[in-house]
């Protein structure tokens, strides 16, 4: 690893103690707010994900990161680039810092690849409950989604919304 990782790292853990979030499980009938990290590449990933938590009454807000520090961000988008970013890729996008303190029910994360911003963002959430794949590194989520190997964007997706859609169900559908 190397000094600027290491750094970065550190600067994070030092900040996981000011966070305070009461983790609680929330499945997709009883959550009512929703965060989704995300890629531009992911859009169709997203919209599924989205269109099918707002058809059950659930308020979504996304965020994307765009890898690339040349990246133009379309209107439509909420999101922020490696350029919005400081010399250990820590974000200081504005509504980055914001999406961190929403106190969402739930925080899905798209995204596959293990990247700091999104780590960052992911680790201080304050989210009751995060979702995402589990990988090979330490994450910060509270259901982990195992594959054999890094997964397409389209699988992840179909897994959170399986495993959304029935943890803490006191039936089996």
């Amino acid at each position: 690893m190397g000094i600027k990782i290491k750094i970065a790292n550190w600067l994070l853990n030092s900040k996981l103690g000011s966070v305070t979030r009461k983790k609680k499980v929330f499945n997709i009938d009883s959550a009512k707010t929703v965060g989704i990290l995300w890629e531009y590449d992911q859009k169709e990933s997203f919209d599924r994900i989205e269109k099918e938590l707002k058809s059950k009454g659930i308020k979504t807000l996304g965020l994307c990161y765009f890898e690339s520090r040349k990246a133009i961000i379309p209107e439509n988008v909420n999101g922020f680039s490696r350029k919005q970013t400081n010399w250990f890729e820590i974000p200081k996008a504005e509504l980055a810092k914001e999406f961190i303190r929403q106190k969402f029910d739930v925080l899905i994360d798209l995204t596959s690849l293990r990247l700091f911003p999104l780590i960052y963002v992911t680790a201080l959430s304050e989210a009751a409950f995060k979702i995402g794949y589990a990988g090979a590194q330490v994450n910060y989520f509270d259901l982990n989604i195992e594959f054999g190997e890094q997964p397409e964007t389209s699988k992840l997706a179909e897994q959170i919304l399986y495993y959304f859609k029935r943890i803490n169900k006191t039936t089996i559908e």
